[in-house]
C-alpha cells in the first residue's frame, strides 16, 4: 500500500530546517487533482519593516515555492527540485494568515508545472506564482 498524499506531506513540509523556522501548514491535499492548499502564520520577523504591516516579498515566494512543490511532491511521492519560479506581486499582503493553493497544471515524467495563488486572511488574492518543478527521481 503507497503512502497517501496527505501523510506523505505532513512527513516531508517538517523535515527541512527552512520550513521548521517558516512554519508552513498542510490544510488540504486532493489525491484526484494533486490541488493543495497551505496556511502560514505571520510572524513579526516575516515583515518588511517593523513599522509596517506588510509581509516581506522572499516570505511569499518561498511560501509559493513550498506550495508548488508540495502540488508535485504529493503526486510523485519525492522531493521535487525548482527548476523555475515566476511570482508577480499583486498587492501588499498583511494580516495574521496567509493561504497558498496550488493547482497543477501538467505533471510529467520529467517536469511538472504548477500554478499558485496566495491569498490573505480577508481572502484577497496578495500574489499569482508559477513553478517548474524536475520530476525525475535520479
Amino acid at each position: 500500500m503507497t503512502e497517501s498524499a496527505i501523510s506523505y506531506l505532513r512527513r516531508s513540509l517538517a523535515l527541512p530546517p527552512f520550513h521548521q523556522w517558516l512554519r508552513p501548514e498542510l490544510v488540504e491535499a486532493d489525491e484526484a487533482t494533486g490541488k493543495v492548499t497551505l496556511v502560514l502564520a505571520v510572524r513579526p520577523e516575516f515583515l518588511r519593516d517593523p513599522d509596517r504591516p506588510e509581509v516581506h516579498g522572499g516570505i511569499i515566494a518561498a511560501f509559493i515555492d513550498i506550495a508548488g512543490h508540495a502540488a508535485v511532491a504529493g503526486n510523485v511521492r519525492h522531493g521535487v527540485p525548482t527548476i523555475d519560479l515566476r511570482v508577480d506581486y499583486l498587492r501588499m499582503a498583511s494580516g495574521a494568515v496567509l493561504k497558498a493553493t496550488a493547482e497543477p497544471v501538467r505533471i510529467g515524467r520529467t517536469i511538472g508545472v504548477v500554478d499558485v495563488r496566495v491569498t490573505d486572511d480577508k481572502d484577497v488574492l496578495v500574489a499569482l506564482g508559477r513553478g517548474v518543478f524536475s520530476t525525475r527521481t535520479g
